[in-house]
């Protein structure tokens, strides 16, 4: 079982359906790009506390792990004896679109994450949250999807959202702050206000699609790795190319359409490929796996062929009155 690692290869004791089940389970690989970006993160968040505190930008299309990244960051600089240099704080505006206070967000992450309950905008509770902040040594707090403050808010929120992003940075909570979203959205954003340009523009880490080429084929491999197959499966030309062309998307950049992989897209269908193949008693996937997945996922399935056309039976002519 050289194939799998070594916590992979307990999972080849569950039953079936279970281990059709753990190839859809979360996964998150580290590639080059996303290294250099918590590489930059780390050095950032070593920097002395100042009174104006440097932030960085997390650029990505979608489908690329930017929220994934910013959740790891939190997960691994809480970890005990982390070689983190401070604990970062994750605010997902996605999921807080409801109620998109910023400021609100991070008191009440503070609160449930170092305190007895979640923390509001009181005085009282403001001044406890600085005081938390250094006690437990949080450096950095990560924002996902800022381009959301521009999508929905009215022009005199969206000031007290960055004023609140700024003062982050400030004297008071000495934070290095990271702002993600995708290259149209910060553009955006950085084009309404010159000093969130100049403060979190500077530093700027970028997320790669994923392609068919050297380290696309070593984010498959590294994939499978976890995969509780019980075969080594066959990573070739044939399945990179089908790889590439069922996860093929576009986004709008710079006033024009690109075509591009997303490492989301491409992670679900290896996966799927991998439940299938468990199901089947295949236990490893080739490139024919890749287009079984891609055409189940589009509802494209041979279920249809199987279905039995019967004639509908005459209704029965009620006699009349």
């Amino acid at each position: 079982m050289n194939h799998l690692n070594e916590r992979t290869q307990q999972l080849l004791e569950l039953p079936r359906e279970e281990r059709a089940l753990a190839c859809m389970r979360e996964i998150f690989l580290l590639h080059p790009t996303a290294m250099a970006a918590e590489q930059s993160v780390q050095r950032l968040l070593s920097l002395p506390r100042i009174t104006s505190n440097p932030g960085m930008s997390l650029v990505a299309l979608p489908g690329l792990g930017k929220s994934s990244l910013g959740q790891r960051w939190q997960t691994q600089s809480s970890i005990p004896e982390s070689k983190w240099a401070g604990k970062v704080i994750y605010i997902d505006l996605v999921k807080n679109i409801a109620n998109l206070n910023i400021m609100k967000l991070f008191l009440a992450e503070i609160g449930i994450r170092f305190y007895k309950r979640p923390l509001n905008q009181s005085y009282r509770d403001v001044a406890t949250a600085q005081r938390l902040i250094r006690e437990n040594n949080v450096r950095g707090v990560f924002i996902d999807e800022i381009p959301l403050v521009e999508q929905t808010l009215s022009e005199k929120r969206i000031n007290r959202e960055y004023g609140a992003i700024k003062g982050f940075a400030g004297a008071d909570w000495q934070l290095n702050v990271i702002l993600s979203g995708t290259p149209r959205g910060l553009n955006k954003v950085y084009g309404e206000d010159d000093t969130l340009k100049s403060r979190f523009n500077l530093r700027v880490a970028a997320l790669a699609p994923w392609d068919n080429d050297y380290e696309g084929e070593s984010f498959i491999r590294g994939y499978l790795y976890y995969m509780p197959l019980m075969q080594p499966s066959v990573v070739n030309d044939t399945l990179l190319k089908n790889l590439k062309e069922k996860t093929k998307t576009t986004a709008l950049v710079d006033g024009a359409y690109i075509t591009y992989c997303s490492r989301r897209a491409v992670r679900d269908v290896v996966g799927e490929a991998c439940r299938m193949a468990v199901e089947s008693e295949q236990e490893y996937i080739n490139a024919d796996s890749i287009l079984h997945a891609w055409n189940s996922m589009q509802g494209k399935t041979g279920a249809l062929k199987k279905l039995e056309i019967r004639e509908v039976p005459a209704r029965e002519t009620i006699p009349e009155p």
